[in-house]
């Protein structure tokens, strides 16, 4: 989906803030667990949705086939994805979470989890419930 452009000045200074928290805040969780990369971490999460072929990641990804090919190889060397041809055009060859790619999602879930957790603890009961409401917000903004 395309967004329209705004047409509430009001809004320019609360879309600023809710962009530069949420990259501050990945920025800040990348930085902070190396369980996986970033890059490789996201395409096992798409893969948790079923089989792709490297062309559909690229896609999702906004990525370049030959880089995504690349990335594909990568996870393939570390075991964490497996590809196979396509039973319907031998060219094509999907490519599937492995069981080992499933543990590292979910170990890269659990870590970037963990670690966000770590930055909330100060926080009092109030604005751990701010935070839930304007993050359950934010989803339903985006699920738009």
């Amino acid at each position: 989906m395309t967004a329209l452009p705004a047409q509430d000045p009001d809004l320019i200074p609360i879309a600023r803030e809710v962009r530069l928290a949420a990259q501050s805040l990945a920025r800040h969780v990348k930085d902070h667990t190396a369980t996986l990369a970033p890059h490789l971490f996201t395409v096992l999460a798409w893969l948790e949705a079923g089989p792709a072929t490297a062309g559909e990641l690229a896609v999702r990804e906004r990525v370049t086939a030959p880089s995504m090919s690349k990335t594909v190889v990568e996870l393939e060397d570390r075991g964490l994805v497996a590809r196979t041809t396509d039973t319907k055009d031998a060219r094509l060859k999907i490519v599937s979470l492995t069981a080992a790619g499933r543990r590292a999602l979910l170990k890269g879930r659990k870590e970037r989890d963990e670690y966000t957790a770590a930055l909330l603890v100060s926080c009092s009961p109030e604005e751990l419930a701010e935070l839930l409401a304007g993050a359950q917000l934010l989803r339903k903004v985006m699920d738009q």
